[in-house]
């Protein structure tokens, strides 16, 4: 039987496959290999997708790498419902916070980066996104990509630290701003970063962000919402923590005494308080060095941070945009700077720490002499002054604008 198997393999196997077959195999294994663990799978499901026609009705929403219900996007998703448009819209979101996705509104999720995610996104006429997308998302000539860049940046970014950032990220960007058609700029200082800096000669739309506007007329009824969500008091008074992460994701700089701070500002203000501490997504897996308690909270996982500020009392970040998100309010903002030397060297800003309108402290005993002596008067002028100066938009109609675009886009 042997001898036959043998006559047949030698008969139907050309002489030069029987020689190599070891290194066939290995070049079989290879190519499987390449083809389904790499992101060459992706870009042909990109193409293969293309079988189906773009629906101009339809909206593929990405807010940060697959985040949940929030940012600009939850409220641009707001005023599309409110107009009753009948879009068929989509949310991209990572699988661990699909359950957190609200069920009462008519967008649907759809597990970030998966086969259907990627037939939604090549099928759908209209793209909105907060971050860069990956170098592997193929786009259509007929789709129509909205840009929401995350805040406005104090520390340097993208051209400008080319040479600090990962190649693979730099390829990424790049790849990103020849796919977009229209970026989303909240202030004059950012559309000068938009050209200098994003690689992108396309359309900017100069408006007041929607978050911005959220902040701005949101119903103060949401504070009381969200302090019953965190089980807080509706008399105690909040502090929001919400530093920026490293590039050696070290987290020595985030050193507050939290207890000291707050028997501090008690003892000051007659008030209770407690701190809700939010970290960069890039680091809220090692929040253990935080002892966390009734008093210290985590907030890492909650899903719309606009909704904390609107919560909150006093906002306590480092080199994070936020600041300038949170003073929309016209709150008391404090940097904590520890390290601000170092950070320096490594990101370098845009503006300097000492010509913003934000009182800083490099220790806790510092920090808690800032906030007891918070001049506001002298406070919201400097604020005042600053945003003039950069230009920042606090119209009304951002948020409108930015939905008659969508809507004009897909009329054609």
């Amino acid at each position: 039987m042997s001898n036959i198997i043998i006559i047949i393999y030698r008969k139907l196997i050309p002489a030069f496959i029987r020689k190599n077959i070891y290194l066939i195999r290995n070049y079989i294994y290879i190519f499987i290999k390449f083809l389904f663990y790499s992101n060459t799978k992706k870009i042909l499901l990109y193409y293969f997708f293309r079988i189906f026609p773009v629906q101009k009705n339809k909206i593929f929403i990405q807010n940060f790498f697959g985040n949940g219900y929030s940012d600009s996007p939850k409220y641009i998703c707001e005023e599309i419902i409110k107009r009753n448009t009948k879009y068929k819209i989509f949310w991209a979101i990572r699988p661990e916070l699909l359950n957190n996705f609200p069920n009462n509104i008519p967008i649907k999720a759809v597990k970030y980066e998966s086969i259907k995610s990627i037939f939604h996104e090549t099928t759908s006429k209209i793209w909105i996104d907060t971050c860069r997308k990956k170098t592997y998302v193929r786009k259509r000539k007929s789709q129509y990509y909205i840009h929401l860049w995350h805040g406005i940046p104090l520390k340097r970014i993208e051209k400008d630290v080319e040479q600090n950032l990962s190649i693979n990220y730099v390829k990424m960007a790049k790849h990103d701003s020849t796919l977009i058609n229209l970026i989303i700029s909240e202030s004059r200082f950012q559309t000068q970063i938009y050209r200098s800096s994003f690689w992108y000669n396309g359309e900017i739309l100069e408006c007041c962000s929607p978050r911005h506007l959220f902040l701005i007329n949101a119903d103060q009824n949401i504070k009381n919402i969200v302090k019953d969500r965190l089980k807080i008091n509706k008399n105690t008074k909040v502090i929001l923590y919400t530093p920026t992460f490293r590039s050696d994701y070290n987290t020595d700089a985030y050193n507050i005494d939290y207890e000291y701070l707050l028997e501090k500002i008690k003892k000051h203000t007659n008030n209770d308080w407690i701190i809700l501490i939010r970290l960069h997504p890039n680091i809220s897996n090692k929040s253990n060095f935080i002892n966390y308690n009734e008093n210290i909270i985590s907030v890492s996982n909650y899903d719309d941070v606009q909704e904390l500020y609107l919560a909150s009392d006093i906002l306590i970040t480092d080199y994070s945009g936020c600041m300038f998100d949170f003073s929309v309010l016209n709150k008391p903002v404090f940097l904590f700077i520890n390290d601000y030397k170092e950070y320096k060297n490594d990101r370098d800003f845009y503006f300097e720490i000492s010509s913003l309108p934000y009182p800083s402290a490099v220790n806790t005993n510092d920090l808690i002499d800032k906030i007891i002596n918070f001049n506001e008067d002298e406070y919201l002028k400097s604020l005042s002054d600053f945003f003039n100066k950069s230009g920042i938009i606090k119209d009304t109609n951002g948020i409108k604008n930015i939905v008659d675009k969508i809507i004009t886009q897909t009329k054609k």
